[in-house]
């Protein structure tokens, strides 16, 4: 019970208050007891039973109502407890569910507010019983011994704020397990404001299953341009194109990418395999055979030289010629391309289907000191920079490559990123099932498509005779002649002539696809072997033909499987990161909230449940003295609190706040 202040006579605003003394017949509230002797104690701060006037008409026995017995109990404050403990629960199985996952679209309700609420429920919930066990705390701090009235506010505002809180924690400092529902309240403030660092937000890509996408691949190789005669077919135009264009913009890597759709311009795809043509090309410029001689009785000179060179061999061996004298007018061959029969070939010997092998020689010199620059300007006196000197000498370097395409089939890992389409092929198989013979098809079985032995037949991938008979009517390569030729200069490096090889009795031609070849500025980007022009252009070549191969299926058959392969759509999307740390903040007020309650409940046992209220202080005087012996509850205060009436006064009767 509380300790109250004895008074010897009544204080002024009881006597101010007479006038509001219930009517004759009325149980009086506060008659002339003031007047009574009232006992005090300096040893005790409990009331004792003789301290009550027993003037006071008991009246009838109060019976508590359902809510009032359960307030007499912890009920509410466990069941607070219970429902953050709840709240808490679901906030971390939501976020542990969508923990790296796409935000839901719940309509009106968002993830955040979702949060938010529980987050809100949980401190509310615990912060309720914090509260209301520091308000508990307060009677047992005042009924262990003699205490300052003074800490009765303190206690009483450390339940009701922030700053009350800290000012309860700083006045204890640990005395009382009030401490920690005061740290409750105070962490309960931040973990608000704090709540939004749990969740945080990030764009990413997901796969959309809702779309598709798909990429041009080929089985079968079967497409045929218009009829040769009644019994053979032309090349298709498509094929021929393709590999046209890969010859004149060879650095042109777009130009040789295959059909696909991507809805979103980010599509990936799994490995597959297509058909398509590979090239394989030989380094061979350490085979090359250079030879030099001085020419005699010209001009008086002795130091003029003509070089060769060649390839190994003797039967028709490709081969070039330059003069290697900067002071010597005359012609010189900077670059020579021609092909050759299979049994002429220096390193493609062993080739499984016997194509065309293509040889090419080329000096290996800065082309834009070629004929005069290929951006030429006259110096001051108008003459131009390059005056015809010849820039091969007899120890320049010559470049000797062996080139072949052959069919084959590609492993390839392809992807489309903000509409770029790549692929990176995995790996190749260009070992024919049966050595080659006219009129049989090529077939191939790579080892990556076989089955498990007793499954279905392994993947096997097929060139069509009668394109191969379409291809040897065209030309004996899919170029059609377009690569062959010569690069040379008439007059001492004054210009550069491209010119083909012309057929017997013919005359020569300018060459527009091997003056892009011999031109193109390679780079380590586009090509492994930036010097070699030949070997890049091949590359760009076998590019360009598995583009043809790959097309010309989805030209003719449609885009249905097996036609295409199916990829992945991917879409840009707002995915959930949960930041665990922060979850400690609603954890720490639930935690010391539940601390708070049950010490509250074990400090309280002979204390009556009277929590916040102010009745106590005010009514006891009053109240019967064999109902105080037991222990007033707050039912009982507040019974008592109806039949009470009070006006708050100034000196001498005047009215306050007039």
């Amino acid at each position: 019970m509380p300790a109250m202040a004895s008074h010897p006579s009544p204080p002024a605003w009881a006597e101010a208050s007479s006038h509001l003394l219930p009517a004759q017949g009325e149980p009086h509230a506060y008659p002339s007891q003031w007047q009574q002797k009232v006992h005090s104690d300096t040893d005790t701060d409990v009331l004792r039973p003789d301290h009550y006037p027993s003037s006071v008409p008991a009246g009838p026995p109060h019976k508590s109502t359902f809510l009032q017995k359960l307030s007499a109990t912890w009920t509410f404050e466990l069941f607070g407890l219970l429902v953050s403990a709840a709240g808490l629960a679901a906030m971390v199985y939501v976020l542990q569910w969508y923990d790296g996952q796409r935000i839901p679209d719940w309509g009106s309700l968002s993830f955040n507010t979702l949060i938010s609420i529980l987050a809100v429920v949980g401190k509310m919930a615990a912060l309720y019983g914090a509260t209301s066990a520091i308000s508990q705390l307060k009677w047992v701090w005042l009924a262990g011994h003699e205490k300052k009235l003074i800490d009765y506010k303190t206690f009483d505002s450390g339940s009701r704020g922030v700053s009350g809180a800290m000012m309860l924690a700083w006045a204890l400092k640990g005395r009382s397990v009030a401490v920690l529902g005061a740290f409750a309240i105070v962490i309960g403030a931040a973990a608000g404001p704090f709540a939004q660092q749990i969740v945080h937000f990030y764009d990413a890509e997901y796969v959309d299953v809702a779309q598709t996408s798909w990429l041009a691949k080929a089985d079968i190789l079967d497409s045929l341009g218009p009829k040769y005669d009644s019994s053979t077919w032309t090349l298709d135009p498509i094929f021929k194109a393709n590999a046209i264009t890969a010859l004149f913009l060879p650095t042109q890597e777009v130009l040789t990418q295959p059909r696909f759709n991507c809805p979103t311009g980010n599509c990936t795809w799994a490995p597959f395999s297509t058909l398509g043509f590979c090239p394989t090309c030989v380094d061979v410029s350490s085979q090359l055979r250079q030879t030099c001689k001085t020419v005699f009785g010209y001009d008086n000179r002795t130091t003029a030289q003509t070089c060769t060179v060649a390839f190994p061999g003797n039967n028709e061996p490709v081969s070039l010629w330059y003069v290697a004298d900067p002071d010597f007018d005359g012609a010189s061959e900077y670059m020579v391309l021609n092909s050759t029969r299979s049994d002429n070939a220096t390193a493609l010997t062993n080739l499984s289907w016997p194509p065309t092998i293509y040889q090419s020689i080329r000096a290996a010199v800065p082309t834009d000191e070629l004929g005069g620059t290929q951006n030429p300007y006259l110096e001051a006196d108008g003459t131009l920079v390059n005056n015809g000197i010849h820039i091969l000498k007899n120890d320049t370097r010559f470049i000797g490559s062996e080139c072949a395409i052959l069919p084959c089939v590609r492993r390839i890992q392809a992807s489309v990123t903000r509409g770029e389409y790549s692929e990176t092929v995995l790996d190749t198989y260009s070992t024919l099932d049966e050595p080659y013979s006219y009129p049989n098809p090529i077939t191939l079985t790579p080892p990556w498509d076989n089955n498990q032995p007793g499954t279905n037949p392994p993947k096997t991938y097929t060139i069509h005779p009668e394109w191969l008979e379409s291809l040897l009517i065209t030309h004996p390569s899919p170029l059609g002649g377009q690569l062959l030729g010569r690069v040379h200069t008439t007059d001492s490096n004054m210009a550069i002539r491209v010119v083909d090889l012309p057929p017997p009795g013919g005359s020569s031609r300018e060459n527009d696809a091997l003056q892009a070849v011999f031109y193109a500025n390679f780079t380590g980007t586009t090509c492994p072997t930036p010097d070699d022009n030949v070997a890049c252009a091949f590359r760009a070549l076998g590019a360009a033909l598995t583009k043809s191969v790959r097309d010309l299926a989805v030209v003719r058959n449609g885009t249905g499987v097996p036609y295409v392969a199916e990829g992945r759509v991917n879409v840009m999307g707002t995915f959930i990161r949960v930041e665990w740390p922060w979850l400690a903040l609603p954890v720490a007020v639930w935690g010391l909230s539940l601390v708070t309650v049950l010490v509250a409940m074990w400090k309280s046992r002979g204390v009556p449940l009277w929590r916040d209220s102010a009745l106590p202080l005010v009514l006891l005087y009053g109240e019967n003295a064999e109902r105080a012996g037991r222990g007033v509850q707050e039912a009982a205060l507040s019974a008592r609190a109806e039949t009470v009436k009070v006006h708050l006064v100034g000196d001498e009767g005047t009215v306050m706040g007039r």
